[in-house]
């Protein structure tokens, strides 16, 4: 099957560095190849299926890929991917340095200001705040932070 292509893909295509096959009851339905950016950092890496989506976090980018017409979303994160943190209605994407609200239709709601330089972590969302923390000072500076859910400000 003919894959879709993402990442820092080269002219000659060439052998992707990690590929994904997206299954279902009857079968193989869809394969994702992934390829490296020298300029890129993998720290983390996670794949979900949210919201009838594909979401792959990879490098400086998450990904969203409908399975059924392949259209595919490129966000760029600035800095490393972190985590996904999947809730009711949005996606909670942490990069190295900002927290990101995706919507239910692969948009882009808002992107926090700064929270961190090497790592935000999502500790929990309730009563539409955010509670979590970003890593001031590696190793292990550490500092809390909490944001609203509907806007990404500080709350």
């Amino acid at each position: 099957m003919e894959p879709v292509r993402l990442g820092s893909v080269p002219p000659g295509l060439g052998t992707p560095d990690q590929f994904v096959t997206v299954e279902d009851d009857t079968g193989p339905r869809l394969r994702i190849d992934l390829y490296h950016s020298t300029e890129e950092c993998y720290t983390f890496e996670e794949l979900q299926v949210w919201s009838g989506l594909i979401v792959l976090g990879w490098g400086n980018h998450l990904y969203l890929v409908e399975p059924e017409t392949r259209k595919t979303t490129d966000i760029n994160l600035g800095s490393y991917f972190g985590h996904l943190y999947p809730g009711d209605g949005c996606l909670l994407v942490a990069s190295a340095e900002r927290l990101a609200r995706i919507q239910p239709d692969g948009t882009t709601l808002w992107t926090s200001d700064d929270l961190g330089i090497d790592g935000v972590i999502v500790d929990e969302v309730r009563d539409g705040i955010i509670y979590g923390s970003g890593e001031w000072d590696p190793p292990g500076g550490w500092k809390p932070f909490r944001l609203s859910l509907d806007t990404g400000q500080i709350a």
